[in-house]
């Protein structure tokens, strides 16, 4: 059965074979190792670091974070399947544009097996339980499968919004074409 766990050196080698699997898609940024200052590299080398940089992004405060973001595990028998983050509050306006209150990655190998329903359904009980009763969850517009996955889990659209060039670059993704962000409310 799968669930969100704390993330873990328990979880190391299924985890940086996970983020291998997103950095040949281009998506390295999905592991937040990127953003924290590591390469596959040292990723590997500093994994206990990693973990305790991850932890440490709930608290914006002594963190390089502008603002608290919980990053939680998605596992399967011992295994990382996926990651998710909870914002608990929009307090920039990428956050209240495009990013939203949560955000879900599930890594290449393991998708179109219900994981993806299954963190974002996770997710909001985690949100529930901190306190949150409305969340803004946003997908790509050329992303089916996650728009999908929010409607799934009671996702309300609201809007679709261009997103300019540098919100693909604080994404970690270069702009190929027209996509907008699809912004879905869900009510806990």
């Amino acid at each position: 059965m799968q669930s969100l766990a704390t993330p873990s050196v328990l979880y190391r080698d299924s985890f940086l074979e996970g983020a291998a699997e997103f950095l040949a898609e281009g998506r390295f940024d999905s592991t937040y190792a990127r953003s924290l200052g590591y390469d596959s590299d040292s990723l590997a080398d500093q994994f206990p670091q990693f973990v305790r940089d991850l932890k440490a992004l709930a608290e914006a405060m002594g963190s390089r974070a502008q603002y608290p973001d919980r990053v939680l595990w998605l596992v399967h028998e011992g295994e990382y399947i996926g990651q998710t983050s909870i914002r608990p509050e929009l307090c920039t306006p990428y956050l209240l544009t495009y990013g939203g209150h949560i955000g879900y990655s599930i890594r290449p190998s393991r998708r179109c097996r219900g994981y993806g329903k299954a963190i974002l359904a996770l997710t909001l009980v985690v949100s529930r339980e901190i306190g949150l009763r409305r969340v803004l969850v946003t997908c790509d517009s050329d992303n089916i499968g996650s728009r999908k996955i929010i409607e799934h889990n009671g996702g309300q659209f609201e809007s679709a919004m261009v997103m300019p060039s540098q919100t693909f670059r604080a994404e970690g993704r270069t702009p190929v074409q027209r996509i907008e962000k699809l912004r879905y409310w869900i009510d806990l």
